[in-house]
């Protein structure tokens, strides 16, 4: 399933986040955004329709300025809480998205040697078929 690298494709070509959003870790010396997999709930499964699959991602702003970092996070909180149909598919079919829901709203984390980070939590409802 490339849901994780879709969703990243679909970050950086916004034009208020950087061109490299990572995978994983975000850059500790300097500005930047990561997106990460988080726990989530066990997926239910129809055998008739196949199965449905939540998909939970923690996304981090890390960045020099305290307010740019929070704004950004809001942003993204907004853009990703209204998606439109389409706006995310799959590139070998693996993955038709249902919806996605903030879980964790944009919040404060820390202050690091370098700024600071910020953080919200989502869950993406995935169609995975038979």
């Amino acid at each position: 399933m490339d849901f994780l690298e879709r969703l990243k494709e679909y970050t950086e070509s916004l034009n208020f986040t950087p061109s490299v959003v990572s995978i994983g870790l975000y850059n500790e010396s300097g500005n930047s955004v990561a997106i990460r997999p988080a726990p989530s709930n066990v997926s239910d499964r129809d055998f008739e329709k196949g199965k449905s699959y939540n998909f939970s991602f923690q996304v981090l702003v890390h960045h020099k300025d305290n307010l740019f970092a929070y704004k950004m996070m809001d942003q993204l909180f907004h853009e990703y809480e209204n998606l439109e149909k389409g706006a995310i598919t799959s590139s070998d079919g693996s993955f038709n998205l249902v919806t996605v829901e903030c879980t964790t709203t944009p919040s404060f984390i820390q202050k690091t040697s370098f700024g600071v980070l910020y953080t919200a939590i989502f869950n993406a409802e995935l169609y995975l078929g038979r």
